[in-house]
């Protein structure tokens, strides 16, 4: 029996289902209905991941994200999949809550820890060595303080609810309250990463004639994909490690960029590398702008 013809027919079918979402080789399942006439199935689906459009968007996510966002933005096809925004939320959610019962106390670091001692040292010093005499010395010191205390202040703010002993006042407790509310969704998780990414596929894509809500879409579908492939890195690392690297991201959105844009190899390739560096670039100048108003409110902080 020759093989190579079978394996040739399940390549095709495997295309089709990569171009279509649909499988061709499963026969339609019949439609069954309970006594009371509701279809088996519509009390799954006020059930995250247990109803039709959520396993269709993991499966999508894994075999075929590109053609998944080609089927959402420039197909319209949206009751076939959960919402961009939304599967961010749910993929986002569960994931907070997997990596605090696989990793508990992960989210709270030895830097917070060492932020909060330093600031609440009242006698910090830097231990710089500034040339220009003693007062130049002290002027200098104070300032660099005062700079550290500012910076362990703003972390602190964004950071309360992993470390209570830093409330210190009810305006903060209550900051810690949402903060703990957020971060049980996952907010944090993907909040920063997609409004870069956002960015730069809104700057990129325009020649491709993605609109600002697609490339939103399509950003808020690439983190989901990420997450699920976070997830599997858990699952692979034993509950060590859930973190891809930029080379596993990049291979994904490359990826993302063949199927869902119909370009080759080369544009696809350049197009992602493009992408990491309008991410870079944004991530710096965002940085840059931070630290220049910490430092502004260091320097007149004290007046």
């Amino acid at each position: 029996m020759n093989l190579f013809p079978r394996m040739e027919a399940r390549w095709r079918l495997f295309r089709i289902y990569l171009k279509s979402g649909e499988i061709p080789w499963q026969k339609p399942k019949k439609v069954r209905k309970r006594r009371d006439g509701v279809y088996i199935g519509t009390r799954e689906a006020i059930i995250p991941f247990l109803n039709k459009d959520a396993k269709r968007t993991i499966v999508d996510l894994i075999f075929r994200p590109g053609y998944l966002m080609r089927d959402y933005i420039q197909r319209g096809r949206h009751e076939q999949y959960l919402a961009p925004f939304t599967a961010l939320l749910v993929f986002y959610s569960v994931f907070t809550l997997l990596t605090a019962i696989i990793q508990p106390g992960t989210g709270r670091g030895s830097l917070g820890d060492s932020l909060i001692e330093a600031a609440e040292d009242p006698q910090l010093d830097i231990g710089l060595e500034i040339p220009g005499g003693t007062i130049n010395k002290e002027k200098a010191s104070q300032f660099v303080s005062k700079l550290f205390r500012t910076v362990s202040n703003a972390f602190l703010l964004t950071h309360l609810d992993l470390y209570p002993e830093a409330v210190d006042t009810p305006w903060k407790e209550s900051l810690a309250a949402v903060e703990a509310d957020l971060r049980s969704k996952g907010i944090p998780l993907f909040l920063g990463n997609f409004l870069l990414l956002w960015l730069a596929m809104a700057l990129l894509l325009r020649k491709h004639q993605i609109s600002a809500s697609g490339a939103a879409a399509a950003s808020a579908y690439v983190l989901c994909q990420y997450c699920v492939f976070m997830f599997l890195a858990l699952i692979i690392s034993f509950g060590k490690s859930s973190k891809l690297g930029i080379f596993i991201m990049g291979i994904l959105l490359f990826i993302d960029y063949r199927q869902w844009l119909q370009i080759g190899n080369r544009k696809a390739l350049w197009l992602t590398v493009k992408t990491g560096l309008v991410y870079l670039a944004a991530i710096s100048l965002f940085y840059i702008l931070l630290g220049a108003i910490l430092v502004l409110v260091s320097i007149y902080g004290g007046h």
